[in-house]
């Protein structure tokens, strides 16, 4: 039986859902998060112990769904990427997966407008899954859904076996939601523990479980209206926390080192002067009156900023040279 699925796969050129296609490689993941994702030992635990447990059940009870939650630029959409391409060899442009942004996939809240998404919603869902059962939808900004809408996703993401009428299995299906709600939340915790001298891979997990499931209910614009919370359908509510100074140098670094390696500018300056011309363009604030100081939107600034001091340098340089030239052409 595994020789002819081998057999299989290998003929199998075309994405199919096999295991070449489908690869579910968990080291791979767990490489990316260690080596990319910045500042959140929660959020990587949580995401690389559920993916794991849920990929590798062969009978799970129910979909894999996690809740991503936190400021802008912690880091949200760039481990779901990583968790879909080291899922499925294809990325986002596998068949078997679909990324909806809210504000772009579902942007109008009119009776006739939410009719025509809550059919297509539930015909991608319905028809991907009958392919493959593990189809993976990534909902992106998931706090400006219509309820209408997070009611459509209910029943793929309940306690469910298949019937004779609904022969399709979801249960291996994943739903990686998106949010901002809680960051608020997020954010008092971080400061609770740092001003009691706790640090961010000791903090409570399951104190930032509770405060987001709390926010999710209650927060408008979350998911309030939904059942989602009411009937405990969500797996993981994962927090990412505020970016430090000390996190935002690590970002800059590794974006400066991408630049450097293709040779993009002419510049002058050392490495540490670019850094710190960058820091000194992010906006930094403080949670209350500690002296807890964080990004206000992350890394997700970095790299424009980045940019925007090489050209600067490049601009610089220009004008020296041109006063030298002149100077020349005057002897």
């Amino acid at each position: 039986m595994v020789l002819l699925r081998s057999i299989f796969d290998m003929f199998c050129i075309m994405e199919c859902c096999s295991n070449h296609w489908i690869k579910n490689d968990v080291k791979e993941l767990d490489l990316r998060l260690k080596s990319q994702l910045i500042g959140q030992p929660l959020a990587y635990d949580l995401i690389l112990r559920s993916i794991k447990s849920h990929t590798s059940n062969l009978n799970p009870s129910k979909s894999l769904v996690l809740s991503l939650h936190g400021g802008t630029g912690t880091g949200k959409n760039f481990v779901a990427k990583h968790i879909v391409e080291s899922l499925y060899r294809e990325g986002y442009k596998s068949k078997y997966v679909r990324l909806y942004v809210v504000s772009r996939d579902f942007m109008h809240h009119d009776p006739a407008h939410i009719s025509q998404y809550k059919d297509h919603l539930t015909e991608d869902i319905e028809k991907i899954t009958s392919k493959c059962p593990q189809a993976t939808f990534v909902f992106d900004e998931i706090d400006q859904m219509p309820k209408q809408l997070l009611d459509v996703i209910l029943y793929y993401i309940d306690f469910h076996t298949p019937t004779a009428s609904r022969p399709t299995d979801y249960r291996k299906t994943i739903f990686i939601f998106l949010s901002n709600t809680g960051a608020k939340s997020i954010i008092n915790l971080a400061e609770k523990n740092y001003r009691s001298s706790i640090k961010r891979e000791n903090f409570n997990i399951l104190e930032f479980q509770q405060a987001l499931s709390n926010a999710s209910s209650n927060e408008e614009g979350g998911l309030q209206s939904a059942s989602l919370i009411d009937r405990h359908l969500v797996t993981f509510f994962v927090p990412f926390l505020p970016l430090k100074r000390e996190h935002i140098r690590v970002c800059i670094s590794r974006q400066l080192a991408i630049v450097l390696e293709h040779d993009e500018y002419e510049y002058e300056l050392s490495v540490d002067d670019i850094i710190n011309s960058v820091i000194n363009l992010i906006e930094f604030t403080r949670a209350s009156s500690s002296s807890l100081e964080y990004s206000l939107s992350g890394c997700k600034k970095v790299q424009q900023k980045l940019h925007y001091i090489f050209e600067s340098m490049q601009s610089a340089l220009k004008k020296t040279k041109k006063k030298l030239y002149d100077s020349d052409d005057l002897l």
